[in-house]
């Protein structure tokens, strides 16, 4: 388990460690936000669901060690490569290869993880699991942040690939795969069984709404952890190195620790009551948006990073008790199929839109706006977050176990 969430941290690292040293990239290449967001958002996402459905059909014991190490192998390597980039096809044709290294690594992970645990306890599990996508926050925010002010951000990208090798070994002598009576080479999954999970959760009205306030909350996130450092240098002033560090702490410490809680909380009032599961989630999300909005509209520096804290520790609550909640909804031999749906979804809307979609309009604000368009970008596109909140509360309203 322990493998596989530092696996899961070194892949987040080396998806972010763009987003870090956008502006010093921007400044480079003379490119637009909108020419930035899409290297952090669609480009990315549609290459990474594309390896995502395969790597569901082979995801099944025997392979998934196997699957495991190579993804890691396959992004660790396409990140070094991004340090010897010269232009914007380069920068693209990179990113485009390490998502293809990670689109193979979660539907497999992620069915080792749900095996090893029972339904109780899931919730916790996952939510583990996904606190490694905050650990690998914290790293990209440090190397980005430290390594980038003072080396550049090419040299960046080849310290953000090492640690991917180190993992990759490590897993290839420790990793053990748990037993499972659903994963004989007879139980791939084709296309029949792709549309019927998908009909299975589109069917089910708290499983259905669950989706869509995941993939909702997605945007948002994704939006923000493309542009926020951006924004705190060009709003604030702060130093690369300063947005950094600041940003590993709160989104990457504090994320991680309120993500694994938000898991346990989620399973211990799923077990008196299966509809808080996701009606936390709502809270959760409501809660963070004030301050989340504040942050972004106050000019007072000091005062605007106090308030971030708060949402920069939420943001990735969701994500454990929404996958626990879908797999309870399907059989064993179904959940990397849902994995690997939830990860199209997320990925090609979430993580596809939510960085474009800043950019663009903070591209249409500028002539009006100035500097400041950034800002009002990432305030308008919280609306979605919003929206993601109200169906995770009628998820739970409809949920029964």
């Amino acid at each position: 388990m322990l493998l596989l969430t530092a696996a899961f941290a070194v892949n987040m690292l080396d998806r972010q460690i763009l987003n870090i040293t956008l502006n010093d990239i921007g400044n480079e290449f003379n490119l637009s936000d909108l020419q930035l967001g899409s290297l952090s958002g669609f480009a990315f996402a549609i290459v990474f669901v594309a390896f995502g459905f395969p790597a569901a059909r082979l995801a099944r014991q025997g392979n998934r060690k196997k699957m495991v190490i190579g993804a890691i192998t396959i992004w660790s390597a396409m990140t070094a490569v991004t340090g010897v980039a010269s232009n914007y096809l380069h920068l693209m044709l990179c990113r485009i290869g390490v998502a293809a290294g990670e689109g193979g690594f979660t539907p497999p992970a992620h069915a080792m993880v749900a095996e090893s645990y029972p339904p109780e306890n899931r919730g916790a599990a996952l939510s583990l699991f996904s606190a490694g996508a905050n650990i690998g926050l914290f790293l990209s925010f440090l190397v980005g942040g430290i390594v980038a002010s003072l080396y550049g951000w090419r040299v960046a990208f080849f310290v953000a690939a090492m640690p991917g090798l180190v993992i990759a070994l490590l897993l290839f002598v420790f990793l053990r795969e748990p037993i499972s009576v659903h994963s004989s080479a007879d139980s791939r999954p084709g296309s029949q069984q792709f549309r019927g999970v998908a009909k299975t959760l589109l069917s089910n009205p708290s499983a259905k709404h669950a989706v869509f306030g995941a993939v909702l909350t997605a945007i948002v996130g994704a939006g923000a952890v493309a542009w926020v450092a951006t924004y705190l240098v060009r709003s604030h002033e702060l130093s690369l190195a300063q947005a950094g560090i600041y940003l590993a702490v709160v989104v990457g410490i504090g994320g991680a620790v309120m993500s694994y809680l938000g898991g346990v909380w989620s399973d211990r009032l799923g077990l008196k009551s299966p509809q808080w599961r996701m009606k936390l989630m709502a809270i959760i999300i409501l809660i963070a948006k004030p301050f989340a909005i504040a942050f972004y509209l106050l000019d007072h520096t000091t005062l605007a990073l106090s308030l971030f804290v708060i949402p920069a520790m939420l943001g990735s609550v969701f994500t454990g008790p929404t996958f626990a909640h879908l797999y309870a909804r399907v059989k064993p031999e179904q959940r990397p199929l849902v994995t690997a749906i939830m990860m199209f979804l997320l990925n090609l809307i979430g993580l596809g839109l939510g960085p474009v979609i800043v950019g663009a309009i903070s591209d249409g604000l500028a002539s009006s706006a100035g500097t400041d368009s950034l800002r009002y970008a990432l305030v308008i596109i919280q609306i979605a977050g919003i929206w993601g909140a109200v169906h995770y509360w009628i998820a739970g309203k409809h949920s029964e176990h």
